[in-house]
């Protein structure tokens, strides 16, 4: 029991609760086996069950352990029972004690896995040595009883879980971020176009058409590194213009001057003309807006309208890829949770579990052919359980780096499913120096994922192609496999779905097509028509158009 202050209510935690249910029951089987007429076997297969209990006493495991030390428990007493008297065993009644400690801990989970491992124990060792009905009655009668025991054992853990939690001190760190976090959440809806950066870059564009007439402009932040990225532009296709902001030239100049460059030619040096206007947020500079004409002079508009409107755009703009890297950090850290909760927890147990299917099989194949044919099948499909889940773990903890950028995740993620696949995986990879803004190559990444799981779950393939060309703001995402092609679409299916919602935040769709001679194409093409950089468009024009396309709208 946790040491208290005096004056202090004294607080059961749940280990401790579950270890004197232990103790107790432990001490009761062991009074029974002194009055059984088996008292003689009981002793001797009593140590058995003793050390397991023993073992889960000695320190604080954590929930995963405690479901694993359960199930042995639950397995040592079904051995002890059997060669201690069978249905007159006294050893039966310790059934009860590992399934109330594990359910307490750990909850349901914990109530069920030591009983029906039990259960399945005492099935596989009537059907290796018919025992009679009275030792099926009898063992039916146990397992149940400490199904029940796990299920009283869940409903106290969850009594002792809400005094356990206000015992905690809570971080004034956590507290500040909920108030700031509440603030936000009626502010964001008020908006009048809400947080998406790209909307707000798009809209300041065409306000400053508006101003000032231009042929191209784009708006770029830095995402990282020293060079920017487009994340709006209009007008026609974008020429390669040097945004590096530690060289040379009006990018550089406005980045670190904080002021508007004006220029008698355009940014690629052809006869016109151009300008460069910084976003500024305090004393930082976070991007700028290029905009160039290669007819008229972009210098008649009115400065102090065009900055006016930069400035106005360029709070919003911030706020907007404030709230995307917040969230952004938010949806990792949870996908790394659940990636945490899927291995120390049921991939854990099924790991298990399927070593307690191994044994089984090793001790009824002397016996029963049919019943270890059976076996063997269920320890495949455990395999397969386990390997699609270390694969989803993978999943969910795939990130595009900071410095990596969206070829190395992509590389990382296909050279991963290859080794723990049967697919000859084919990767072609072509990026250009300047990179996409972050949340394109992490939809971008995404989508791939959600491909190439479809092509190594249902295509039955055996080649795997993938393909990533990126010559920012234009890039093409293509997936294609050798399987056995398109076929009827499952109503209950989300990852065309989910594809379709994240192109949709692109601006752009997903193409699906059948593959010649076989199989499937999955196509994903950023950049408008007439703004996709020539290799791209060299890359996209060989492709015949798709049988099924899903609009962004």
């Amino acid at each position: 029991m946790a040491a208290a202050e005096p004056g202090a209510t004294t607080q059961w935690t749940a280990r401790e609760v579950g270890g004197a249910a232990r103790l107790l029951i432990l001490a009761l089987t062991l009074t029974l086996a002194a009055l059984s007429v088996h008292r003689v076997a009981a002793y001797i297969w009593a140590p058995l069950i003793v050390a397991p209990a023993m073992l889960a006493l000695v320190r604080n495991w954590p929930g995963y352990a405690l479901r694993v030390i359960a199930v042995i428990e639950s397995v040592a007493c079904v051995t002890a029972v059997l060669e201690s008297g069978g249905q007159a065993s006294p050893l039966f009644p310790y059934l009860l004690a590992p399934a109330f400690a594990a359910a307490v801990a750990t909850g349901l989970p914990g109530a069920v896995l030591g009983p029906g491992i039990a259960g399945l124990c005492l099935v596989v060792a009537e059907q290796v040595g018919p025992r009679g009905d009275s030792f099926a009655a009898t063992s039916a009668q146990w397992v149940l009883l400490a199904l029940a025991a796990g299920l009283v054992g869940a409903w106290i853990g969850r009594l002792l879980a809400p005094s356990a939690e206000m015992a905690t001190p809570v971080d004034s760190s956590y507290a500040a971020a909920y108030r700031l976090l509440a603030q936000l959440r009626p502010v964001a809806r008020q908006l009048s176009v809400g947080l998406d950066p790209v909307t707000i870059a798009e809209g300041l564009l065409q306000s400053l058409r508006q101003l000032q007439d231009f042929e191209r402009g784009a708006v770029l932040v830095r995402t990282g590194g020293s060079r920017l990225v487009p994340l709006a532009q209009i007008g026609g296709a974008r020429e390669d213009w040097d945004v590096d902001v530690t060289g040379e030239g009006p990018f550089a100049d406005a980045w670190l001057g904080q002021r508007e460059q004006r220029v008698g030619r355009q940014f690629s040096g052809s006869p016109g003309s151009a300008l460069v206007v910084p976003l500024v947020i305090g004393v930082r500079t976070f991007g700028l807006v290029g905009l160039e004409s290669s007819t008229g002079a972009l210098t008649g508009a009115d400065a102090a309208s065009i900055r006016r409107a930069v400035a106005e755009a360029g709070l919003r703009l911030e706020t907007a890829m404030l709230f995307d890297e917040v969230r952004g950090v938010a949806t990792a850290e949870e996908r790394r949770r659940l990636a945490r909760e899927i291995h120390d927890g049921i991939a854990q147990e099924l790991s298990y579990l399927g070593y307690v299917v191994d044994d089984l099989t090793a001790q009824a194949k002397t016996f029963d052919d049919a019943l270890t044919d059976q076996l063997r099948q269920l320890r495949r499909e455990i395999t397969r359980i386990v390997s699609e889940l270390r694969l989803s773990i993978f999943d969910l903890r795939s990130e595009v780096d900071v410095h990596g950028g969206l070829g190395a995740a992509l590389s990382e993620y296909v050279r991963s499913v290859g080794q723990q696949s049967d697919l000859t995986v084919h990767l072609s990879l072509d990026e250009a120096a300047t990179r996409l803004p972050a949340e394109t190559e992490a939809e971008l990444l995404r989508i791939a994922q959600e491909a190439i799981t479809n092509a190594r779950k249902h295509a039955e393939a055996a080649n795997l192609w993938v393909t990533l060309m990126v010559d920012p703001p234009a890039a093409v995402l293509r997936v294609e496999d050798d399987g056995r092609g398109l076929g009827t679409g499952r109503h209950d299916s989300f990852g065309l779905q989910i594809m379709k919602e994240r192109a949709s935040r692109l601006r752009t769709a997903v193409r699906i097509e059948p593959r010649e001679p076989n199989g499937t194409r999955v196509e994903v093409v950023l950049g408008e028509p007439g703004q996709t950089p020539t290799r791209v468009d060299e890359a996209t024009s060989a492709v015949q158009p798709g049988l099924e396309e899903l609009p962004s709208t």
